[in-house]
């Protein structure tokens, strides 16, 4: 789940995350120095969000997701689609770790050895137990402020992704074909939504995600 407490303190405060009205500020730089524990730590407007290590629905859907976006950018020398762990600071006390972005030639101007600094082209989160308040309500808000032009919360157990854009008031619901298209003067990227589920749900449907 999402921890608030029993975290590492920020130095100058000198005191552990408790309940909300207690919350700390941080900044992206002290939180990476955080210790690399297999948690997500990631920070929203100075607030700090804690994950744990996903389970195999949430893997197999990245790498699907992952692979079929990087696979259509390079093929139009559009740019590159990267899976998290990986870095994007929108501000000093915001830097989070989309499940998978793509960035465009334009974005990639921005990109360094570390991380990428403002907005990619597209987010995605897939959405777990644990991050699906943070990624339909902190994410989604810091996601719409900052300008990232399309965001897509991708949920294994209904089997749909929420796709938003900026200036909507509601997300467009896509349970079948997901359609992508960065650049007018090139094809869409198709994505058959009920085959990538399929995938996801492989010997799963008994089981523990």
């Amino acid at each position: 789940m999402v921890h608030r407490a029993e975290l590492p303190s920020n130095p100058d405060i000198g005191h552990f995350m408790g309940m909300p009205l207690a919350v700390p500020r941080y900044t992206a730089e002290e939180v990476r120095r955080f210790p690399d524990d297999r948690l997500r730590y990631e920070v929203i407007r100075g607030e700090l969000f804690v994950t744990p290590a996903p389970g195999t629905r949430h893997q197999r859907a990245v790498r699907e997701l992952c692979q079929a976006l990087h696979a259509y950018v390079v093929e139009h020398r559009l740019g590159e689609a990267l899976p998290a762990p990986f870095e994007v600071e929108f501000t000093d006390d915001s830097a989070v770790q989309p499940d998978v972005l793509v960035m465009l030639e334009p974005q990639r101007e921005r990109i360094t050895a570390e991380r990428l600094y403002g907005p990619p082209a597209l987010a995605i989160e897939v959405v777990s137990y644990s991050s699906r308040r943070t990624d339909r309500l902190q994410k989604r808000q810091l996601y719409r402020e900052e300008g990232v032009p399309e965001y897509w919360i991708v949920d294994t157990e209904a089997r749909q992704v929420e796709r938003w854009r900026p200036g909507a008031a509601s997300p467009e619901i896509v349970t079948r074909a997901l359609s992508w298209q960065p650049v007018a003067s090139v094809p869409p990227l198709n994505i058959d939504l009920e085959s990538l589920f399929r995938i996801v749900w492989t010997g799963l449907e008994n089981g523990p995600a």
